[in-house]
C-alpha cells in the first residue's frame, strides 16, 4: 500500500460498503481521500470514520452529489480537486442493484440502472479527465461486477448496466494509454454491504438461492473486496477479480462459454427446485 502514500484519491459511492472500506484503507495507507455519495447523513458518518483513520496532515473530505446529475458532478469535481490539492486516482464505485423478473420490473428500473451504474461512472470520469490530462498522469478504476461478464437470472437491468461499464472501460483504456493515464476494471463478487441488504429485501427467493448457493460464487466481506481493488491499481493490470473462485469463473466464461452456460443453467435449476419448483417462477397474467 506504499503506492498510495501522499496520493490524492476520489472514491465515489464512498459512504458505505466497498467504497467506504476502500476509503478507510487508503487513509490508513497515507492517502488524501475525498468520498462522494448521495445521502448526506450517511456521508457525514463515513467522514468521521475517515478522519479517525487518517494521520496528521492528511486531507479528507466528503461531498454529497448525485452522480446521475452531470452538472452537479462537474461542480463537485472542482471542489474535490480544490479540497485535495490535486487528484491522482479516481475510483468510480457508485452503484447498486435492483433485481426481479424482467417482465415484472418497473420501466424506470432499467432507466435508473443505466443512469446510476453506467452514466454515473461516465459523468465522474469525464469530469476528472481535464485535470488528469493536464497533469499527464493518474489512474481511473471503474467498478463493474461479476455480472459484467456473464448473465444471471433476475439481474437483467443490473447486469446490462455493468456490461456497459465494461465496454466503456475497454475503450477508455485504449484512448488514454497514449496520454499516460492508467485505467483498470474491477469485477466485485457478491459482497456483504448495506446495499446487498437493501437489494435482498425484494429479491425473489429463487434468485437469492441461486446467488448464495451457487458453486460459482461465494459472499465476500467488504474489507476483503476493497483490499483486492486497491492492490490491483498499482499492478497496472486492466481486468481484476477477487479470489480463486472469481478468477476461475472469469476464465471459464471467457474460454469455455458453452460449458459455462451449461453449468450455470444447472445452478439455476437447483435454485428453482429449492424455491418450490415452477410455482416459484412468475407467470404471465392470463385473462
Amino acid at each position: 500500500m506504499d503506492f498510495y502514500r501522499g496520493k490524492k484519491v476520489l472514491v465515489t459511492g464512498g459512504s458505505a460498503g466497498i467504497g467506504l472500506s476502500a476509503a478507510l484503507q487508503l487513509a490508513r495507507a497515507g492517502a488524501d481521500v475525498t468520498i462522494v455519495a448521495r445521502g448526506r447523513a450517511r456521508l457525514d458518518d463515513a467522514l468521521r470514520e475517515l478522519r479517525a483513520a487518517a494521520g496528521a496532515g492528511q486531507r479528507t473530505g466528503a461531498i454529497a452529489v448525485d452522480v446521475t446529475d452531470r452538472s452537479a458532478v462537474r461542480q463537485a469535481m472542482a471542489d474535490v480537486i480544490a479540497g485535495l490539492g490535486g487528484l491522482d486516482v479516481v475510483i468510480a464505485n457508485a452503484g447498486y442493484a435492483i433485481t426481479g423478473w424482467v417482465h415484472e420490473l418497473a420501466d424506470d428500473v432499467f432507466d435508473e440502472m443505466i443512469a446510476v451504474n453506467y452514466l454515473g461512472q461516465v459523468h465522474v470520469v469525464r469530469a476528472a479527465l481535464p485535470h488528469l490530462l493536464r497533469q499527464g498522469h493518474g489512474h481511473i478504476c471503474l467498478v463493474s461486477s461479476m455480472l459484467g461478464f456473464f448473465g444471471g437470472f433476475g439481474y437483467t437491468a443490473y447486469s446490462a448496466s455493468k456490461y456497459a461499464v465494461r465496454g466503456f472501460a475497454e475503450c477508455l483504456r485504449h484512448e488514454l494509454r497514449p496520454k499516460g493515464i492508467g485505467v483498470s476494471l474491477f469485477y466485485p463478487p457478491t459482497t456483504k454491504t448495506p446495499g446487498l441488504e437493501q437489494e435482498n429485501k425484494n429479491k425473489p427467493k429463487a434468485v437469492w438461492l441461486y446467488e448464495s448457493g451457487s458453486g460459482w460464487n461465494k459472499v465476500y466481506e467488504a474489507d476483503e473486496v476493497a483490499a483486492a481493488l486497491l492492490s490491483a491499481i498499482p499492478r497496472g493490470r486492466f481486468e481484476n477479480v477477487v479470489g480463486w473462485d472469481s478468477a476461475l469463473m472469469r476464465f471459464a466464461f471467457r474460454h469455455f462459454p458453452r460449458l459455462s452456460r451449461y453449468l450455470n443453467d444447472g445452478e439455476l435449476d437447483k435454485a428453482v427446485r429449492k424455491a418450490g419448483g415452477q410455482d416459484a417462477l412468475p407467470r404471465a397474467n392470463v385473462e
